[in-house]
Protein backbone atom coordinates (compact mmCIF):
# COMPACT_ATOMS: atom_id res chain seq x y z
CA UNK A 1 0.00 0.00 0.00
CA UNK A 2 1.59 3.51 -0.84
CA UNK A 3 0.14 6.55 0.08
CA UNK A 4 -1.63 8.66 -1.97
CA UNK A 5 0.34 12.08 -2.54
CA UNK A 6 -0.65 15.29 -4.20
CA UNK A 7 0.17 14.13 -7.53
CA UNK A 8 -2.54 11.37 -7.51
CA UNK A 9 -5.08 14.18 -8.30
CA UNK A 10 -5.35 14.74 -11.93
CA UNK A 11 -5.84 18.87 -12.24
CA UNK A 12 -9.34 20.23 -13.27
CA UNK A 13 -10.48 21.78 -15.94
CA UNK A 14 -12.81 25.39 -15.51
CA UNK A 15 -15.98 24.71 -14.28
CA UNK A 16 -15.22 20.83 -13.01
CA UNK A 17 -15.14 18.88 -9.92
CA UNK A 18 -13.74 15.34 -8.60
CA UNK A 19 -16.15 12.82 -7.85
CA UNK A 20 -15.90 9.79 -5.76
CA UNK A 21 -17.66 6.52 -7.04
CA UNK A 22 -17.94 4.50 -3.89
CA UNK A 23 -17.04 0.87 -5.01
CA UNK A 24 -19.86 -1.85 -3.79
CA UNK A 25 -18.66 -4.91 -1.45
CA UNK A 26 -20.72 -8.12 0.43
CA UNK A 27 -18.82 -7.89 3.16
CA UNK A 28 -19.31 -4.62 5.15
CA UNK A 29 -15.67 -4.95 6.81
CA UNK A 30 -13.77 -4.59 3.66
CA UNK A 31 -11.76 -2.05 2.87
CA UNK A 32 -13.24 0.76 1.53
CA UNK A 33 -12.49 0.72 -2.18
CA UNK A 34 -12.71 3.94 -4.45
CA UNK A 35 -12.08 5.58 -7.63
CA UNK A 36 -11.84 9.46 -8.09
CA UNK A 37 -12.11 10.87 -11.24
CA UNK A 38 -13.18 14.45 -12.85
CA UNK A 39 -17.01 15.70 -13.82
CA UNK A 40 -17.87 18.93 -15.39
CA UNK A 41 -20.46 21.65 -14.04
CA UNK A 42 -19.95 23.36 -17.12
CA UNK A 43 -23.12 24.57 -18.56
CA UNK A 44 -25.74 22.86 -15.90
CA UNK A 45 -27.45 26.08 -15.14
CA UNK A 46 -30.19 24.70 -12.44
CA UNK A 47 -30.17 21.36 -13.45
CA UNK A 48 -29.15 18.16 -11.03
CA UNK A 49 -26.53 15.91 -11.42
CA UNK A 50 -25.69 12.24 -11.00
CA UNK A 51 -24.16 12.71 -8.23
CA UNK A 52 -24.66 13.07 -3.88
CA UNK A 53 -23.16 15.68 -1.72
CA UNK A 54 -22.00 14.59 1.88
CA UNK A 55 -22.67 17.47 4.35
CA UNK A 56 -20.89 16.29 7.68
CA UNK A 57 -18.54 17.11 10.36
CA UNK A 58 -14.93 15.85 9.38
CA UNK A 59 -13.65 15.04 12.80
CA UNK A 60 -10.42 14.68 14.35
CA UNK A 61 -7.46 12.97 12.16
CA UNK A 62 -6.01 11.90 15.36
CA UNK A 63 -6.75 8.72 14.61
CA UNK A 64 -7.17 8.44 10.12
CA UNK A 65 -8.31 5.33 8.49
CA UNK A 66 -7.74 4.56 5.12
CA UNK A 67 -9.84 4.28 1.83
CA UNK A 68 -8.02 2.98 -1.39
CA UNK A 69 -8.02 5.42 -4.27
CA UNK A 70 -7.32 1.94 -6.77
CA UNK A 71 -4.45 0.55 -4.92
CA UNK A 72 -3.30 3.64 -2.64
CA UNK A 73 -4.17 4.36 0.33
CA UNK A 74 -6.29 7.80 1.23
CA UNK A 75 -6.07 9.32 5.15
CA UNK A 76 -9.37 10.33 5.89
CA UNK A 77 -10.99 10.82 9.62
CA UNK A 78 -12.25 8.35 11.56
CA UNK A 79 -16.02 9.96 11.16
CA UNK A 80 -15.49 9.71 7.26
CA UNK A 81 -14.48 6.23 7.10
CA UNK A 82 -17.54 5.75 9.19
CA UNK A 83 -19.57 7.59 6.69
CA UNK A 84 -18.43 5.70 3.77
CA UNK A 85 -18.60 2.29 5.64
CA UNK A 86 -22.52 3.20 6.55
CA UNK A 87 -23.09 4.39 2.86
CA UNK A 88 -21.40 2.16 0.73
CA UNK A 89 -24.12 -0.42 -0.92
CA UNK A 90 -23.50 -4.40 -0.87
CA UNK A 91 -23.67 -4.37 -4.45
CA UNK A 92 -24.30 -0.69 -6.34
CA UNK A 93 -21.74 2.14 -6.37
CA UNK A 94 -22.16 4.87 -5.41
CA UNK A 95 -21.19 8.71 -6.97
CA UNK A 96 -20.48 11.39 -4.19
CA UNK A 97 -19.48 14.62 -3.75
CA UNK A 98 -17.24 14.92 -0.60
CA UNK A 99 -14.92 18.31 0.15
CA UNK A 100 -12.48 16.31 2.18
CA UNK A 101 -11.56 13.81 -0.77
CA UNK A 102 -12.73 15.40 -3.44
CA UNK A 103 -10.37 18.59 -3.08
CA UNK A 104 -7.13 18.01 -3.50
CA UNK A 105 -6.73 19.27 0.45
CA UNK A 106 -2.94 19.55 -0.73
CA UNK A 107 -3.50 22.30 -3.17
CA UNK A 108 -4.07 25.77 -2.12
CA UNK A 109 -5.47 26.71 -5.27
CA UNK A 110 -7.12 24.50 -6.18
CA UNK A 111 -9.04 24.34 -2.70
CA UNK A 112 -9.49 28.48 -3.23
CA UNK A 113 -10.90 27.56 -6.65
CA UNK A 114 -13.27 24.33 -5.06
CA UNK A 115 -14.32 26.06 -2.20
CA UNK A 116 -16.40 28.67 -4.93
CA UNK A 117 -17.97 25.98 -6.40
CA UNK A 118 -19.33 24.45 -2.76
CA UNK A 119 -22.48 26.56 -3.53
CA UNK A 120 -23.70 25.08 -6.79
CA UNK A 121 -22.56 21.33 -6.00
CA UNK A 122 -24.66 21.25 -2.56
CA UNK A 123 -27.37 22.91 -4.67
CA UNK A 124 -27.24 20.94 -8.06
CA UNK A 125 -26.18 17.35 -6.39
CA UNK A 126 -29.26 15.06 -6.89
CA UNK A 127 -29.44 14.66 -3.13
CA UNK A 128 -27.80 15.92 -0.27
CA UNK A 129 -26.90 13.30 2.39
CA UNK A 130 -26.49 14.96 5.96
CA UNK A 131 -24.11 12.56 8.51
CA UNK A 132 -25.22 13.19 11.75
CA UNK A 133 -23.54 10.41 13.47
CA UNK A 134 -24.65 7.34 14.60
CA UNK A 135 -27.58 6.23 16.18
CA UNK A 136 -27.24 7.02 19.65
CA UNK A 137 -29.54 8.67 22.31
CA UNK A 138 -32.82 8.35 21.13
CA UNK A 139 -31.83 9.84 17.78
CA UNK A 140 -34.11 7.93 15.53
CA UNK A 141 -37.18 8.64 18.03
CA UNK A 142 -36.01 12.12 17.94
CA UNK A 143 -35.89 12.08 13.93
CA UNK A 144 -39.69 10.67 13.90
CA UNK A 145 -40.54 13.30 16.06
CA UNK A 146 -39.63 16.26 13.92
CA UNK A 147 -40.95 14.29 10.78
CA UNK A 148 -44.54 14.29 12.76
CA UNK A 149 -44.38 17.96 13.85
CA UNK A 150 -43.88 18.56 10.56
CA UNK A 151 -47.02 17.13 9.63
CA UNK A 152 -49.02 18.42 12.58
CA UNK A 153 -50.43 21.55 13.53
CA UNK A 154 -49.77 20.84 17.53
CA UNK A 155 -46.81 20.32 19.53
CA UNK A 156 -45.99 16.57 19.34
CA UNK A 157 -42.98 17.37 21.81
CA UNK A 158 -44.65 17.67 24.88
CA UNK A 159 -43.43 14.45 26.06
CA UNK A 160 -40.01 14.84 28.16
CA UNK A 161 -38.60 12.13 26.80
CA UNK A 162 -39.05 13.17 23.00
CA UNK A 163 -38.41 16.40 23.98
CA UNK A 164 -34.94 15.38 25.79
CA UNK A 165 -34.41 12.78 22.45
CA UNK A 166 -34.70 15.97 20.09
CA UNK A 167 -32.44 18.26 22.24
CA UNK A 168 -29.40 15.63 22.37
CA UNK A 169 -29.98 15.48 18.41
CA UNK A 170 -29.91 18.65 18.05
CA UNK A 171 -26.17 19.28 20.19
CA UNK A 172 -24.45 16.99 17.90
CA UNK A 173 -21.64 18.58 16.35
CA UNK A 174 -23.15 19.17 12.71
CA UNK A 175 -25.51 21.69 14.07
CA UNK A 176 -22.72 24.06 15.79
CA UNK A 177 -20.76 24.62 12.25
CA UNK A 178 -21.10 27.80 10.84
CA UNK A 179 -22.74 27.58 7.56
CA UNK A 180 -25.80 25.12 9.40
CA UNK A 181 -26.93 28.31 11.65
CA UNK A 182 -27.08 31.04 9.05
Amino acid sequence: MSCVTSSYYQPLLPESIRLLRLLPHEDKYAPIQCQLFNYSLQGSDNRSHPFDALSYVWGGSNKPQFIFIGEDGLPVTENLHRVLSHLRHHSIERIMWIDAVCINQEDEREKEQQIQFMAKIYGQANRVVVWLGEAAENSDEALEEIRAAGRKTTNPLTDGTNRSAVLALLRRPWFRRIWVRE
